[in-house]
């Protein structure tokens, strides 16, 4: 799910009932829903918080001979907070609930921060110099003996919250832009957290 402050939501709508389907249902339809909300007002003081987090690389899809460009960080006074403020907005929009009744748990709210593509890893493209690479975020592989498949409402999460202005998030594989994908809400900066049964 994406949090954001626009009534639209992406692909099939969003945001708790959109053209008739919970946001659970347009999740389990195409794979993501931005939440349609009130946007979450993030002042000076997180986000000097925010910035004074350790940051260390991340392996997010880069090549073995590649630099990390993605950075994560996490101080707990911070991540608590927003991980309340996901947890509450995903129970509202009946995404925490698991088929057999119980709850999935807010938890490992990092934020992200990407270095600029240099000239070599935009391919020559200067459209895309400087800008972010994309993050990724996938659960790990079933071990052996968990139940598999799991029910559409037993899959893991991933949250993402862009805190600059005009953050957008493009949503793949199919994509979106402008308002659809938070472009009301480029920075470098987005906490993002998980949601695990």
């Amino acid at each position: 799910p994406v949090l954001g402050g626009g009534r639209e939501g992406g692909e099939g709508g969003g945001g708790g009932e959109a053209g008739g389907k919970s946001a659970a249902e347009v999740l389990h339809s195409v794979g993501w829903v931005k939440l349609a909300r009130d946007p979450l007002l993030v002042d000076g003081g997180t986000l000097a918080e925010l910035r004074a987090a350790p940051y260390a690389p991340i392996f997010n899809g880069q090549s073995p001979d590649e630099e990390p460009l993605r950075h994560m960080g996490r101080l707990p006074a911070w991540a608590a907070r927003f991980e309340a403020h996901f947890a509450s907005a995903l129970r509202e929009e009946g995404l925490l609930a698991c088929s057999d009744g119980s709850e999935k748990r807010v938890c490992d709210c990092y934020a992200l921060r990407s270095l600029g593509l240099g000239a070599d890893a935009a391919g020559g493209d200067p459209a895309l110099a400087g800008r972010q690479p994309p993050h990724s975020d996938a659960p790990e592989p079933p071990g052996e003996g968990a139940t598999w498949p799991l029910a559409d409402a037993d899959m893991p999460l991933s949250v993402m919250l862009g805190v600059m202005p005009n953050t957008g998030l493009w949503i793949f594989p199919a994509g979106c832009c402008g308002a659809e994908c938070g472009g009301d809400a480029a920075g470098g900066d987005a906490a993002g957290g998980g949601a695990a049964g």
